[in-house]
């Protein structure tokens, strides 16, 4: 899946200026803000956090509280499920959605 990072490598769901394209498995099936809550250096890459440590890519790892990333899958996921399931039932009835 492509993925859009930042000059901090926080990653981006879409394409924006100043972002750099990257290619990742991890994110496959992820919603836009689990993606988002995400950071991603790039093998090759370093990243400096703001107390001096420096991490060395290639390093995924949640930018924010994995709590929240992970509830906001879990409802992205079952949205997908009930509309499958909404278009399911449409189809047994015979309407096209």
């Amino acid at each position: 899946m492509t993925i859009f990072i930042d000059e901090n490598f926080k990653c981006h769901a879409s394409c924006a200026d100043g972002l750099a394209p990257v290619e990742s498995a991890f994110f496959e099936g992820k919603c836009p803000r689990y993606v988002e809550g995400y950071r991603y250096i790039p093998a090759g890459e370093s990243w400096t956090r703001e107390d001096g440590t420096v991490f060395t890519g290639e390093m995924i790892a949640p930018a924010e509280d994995i709590r929240l990333l992970e509830a906001a899958q879990a409802a992205y996921e079952e949205a997908r499920a009930e509309n499958a399931d909404a278009l399911a039932a449409l189809e047994v009835l015979g309407v096209s959605p």
